[in-house]
C-alpha cells in the first residue's frame, strides 16, 4: 500500500529505534548501578525508581525485535509476532502502574510520613509491585489466547496484540496516565501552597521526579491518545498499524529519559553519577600503575590525582 514512502518509513523508525536502545540501555543501567551501589540512594522511592527503570531496559530489548524484522523486511503475522514480543508486553504494562506508585509514593511521603518511615522497605517494594505484574501477566496472557493470522506492520505490543486486546491495552494505559497526572497535580498543589522549610526531604524525590513524570505522561498521552483516536474514527487494517508505529518515538521516549532528567534535575545524584566514574577511572590507574608503585611513588601520585 504504501510502497517505496512506506519502507522508507520503516528505516527511520529503525533507525531512532536503534539511538533511544543505546541510550535508553547506557541510562537505566547506570541509575540502577547507582540505586544499587550506594547506600543513600537506597530508600523506597529510589528502589522503586530503579524497578521501573529494570522494565525499561527489558521494554527497549523488546523493541529489538522489531527493528531486527523491519532491516530484513519481514513482515509476520499476529500468531507468529505476539510470542515474540510478550515478554515485552508484561513489562510495558507493569511499568505504567508502577509510575502512577512512584507518585502515590510521594504523596504517601507527605501525607503519612510516620508510617512511611516505619513500614519495612522490603514489604512496601513487594507490596507495590503485586498489582502492577498481575496486570502485566494478564495482558501477557490475553495476547496468547486471543490472535489471529493478520499481517502487521510492526511487531511491538499494541499491533502484537488482537484489535480487543489491543484496544483495553490503550485504555489500561490512559486510566492509569489520567490517575498519575492527577495524583501530581494534587502533589503541586500540596507542596506550592506549603513554607520552603516545611517541604522536607519529600521535595527533593518531587523535584527529582517532577519533570520525569511530566515526560512520561505527556509521551505516553499523545501516543496512546493518537491510538484511540484512530480507532474512535474506524481505521483498522494496515493503515492504523501504520500510524500507530509512527507514535512509537513518543513511547520510545519514556523507556528512555529517566536518567537523564534524574542527573539533570538532582544535584545529588549527579555528584554520586560523576564520582563514580571517577573513582573507577582512579582504580584503573592504581591497578595499571601497580608495578611502578614501588619503584616511583610520587609518579603513582601525580597519575592518580
Amino acid at each position: 500500500m504504501y510502497g517505496m514512502f512506506g519502507r522508507a518509513n520503516q528505516l527511520i523508525i529503525v533507525t531512532y529505534k536503534i539511538i533511544y536502545f543505546f541510550a535508553g540501555i547506557f541510562g537505566n543501567a547506570c541509575l540502577i548501578y547507582m540505586i544499587a551501589s550506594i547506600k543513600k540512594l537506597q530508600t523506597k522511592s529510589s528502589i522503586l525508581q530503579a524497578v521501573q527503570s529494570f522494565c525499561h531496559i527489558i521494554c527497549l530489548i523488546g523493541t529489538q525485535v522489531d527493528t531486527i524484522l523491519t532491516i530484513l523486511d519481514i513482515k509476520l503475522p499476529r500468531n507468529q509476532c505476539y510470542p515474540k514480543v510478550s515478554i515485552y508486553t508484561l513489562f510495558e504494562t507493569a511499568q505504567s502502574m508502577i509510575m502512577l506508585f512512584l507518585v502515590l509514593d510521594i504523596l504517601i511521603i507527605v501525607k503519612h510520613p510516620r508510617f512511611y518511615h516505619t513500614f519495612s522497605t522490603k514489604k512496601y517494594i513487594i507490596l507495590s509491585m503485586i498489582l502492577p505484574f498481575i496486570c502485566g501477566f494478564g495482558f501477557f496472557t490475553w495476547g496468547f489466547l486471543d490472535t489471529d493470522d493478520e499481517t502487521v506492520i510492526f511487531c511491538n505490543p499494541p499491533l502484537g496484540l488482537s484489535l480487543t486486546a489491543s484496544t483495553w491495552f490503550f485504555r489500561y494505559i490512559l486510566f492509569l496516565n489520567v490517575l498519575t497526572l492527577l495524583v501530581f497535580l494534587v502533589l503541586i498543589k500540596i507542596f506550592y501552597t506549603k513554607g520552603r522549610a516545611q517541604r522536607g526531604d519529600s521535595w527533593k524525590v518531587m523535584k527529582r521526579l517532577q519533570l520525569s513524570v511530566v515526560i512520561f505522561v505527556c509521551s505516553w498521552f499523545i501516543a496512546q491518545s493518537a491510538n484511540s483516536v484512530f480507532i474512535a474514527m474506524g481505521i483498522r487494517g494496515e493503515t492504523f498499524n501504520f500510524l500507530c508505529a509512527n507514535v512509537s518515538f513518543f513511547v520510545l521516549l519514556s523507556f528512555s529519559q529517566t536518567f537523564y532528567v534524574i542527573i539533570w534535575k538532582s544535584k545529588e545524584y549527579r555528584q554520586h553519577f560523576v564520582n563514580l566514574w571517577c573513582t573507577r577511572s582512579i582504580s584503573q590507574d592504581i591497578t595499571g600503575a601497580g608495578s611502578t608503585i614501588k619503584s616511583n611513588p610520587v609518579a603513582m601520585i601525580s597519575r592518580t590525582f
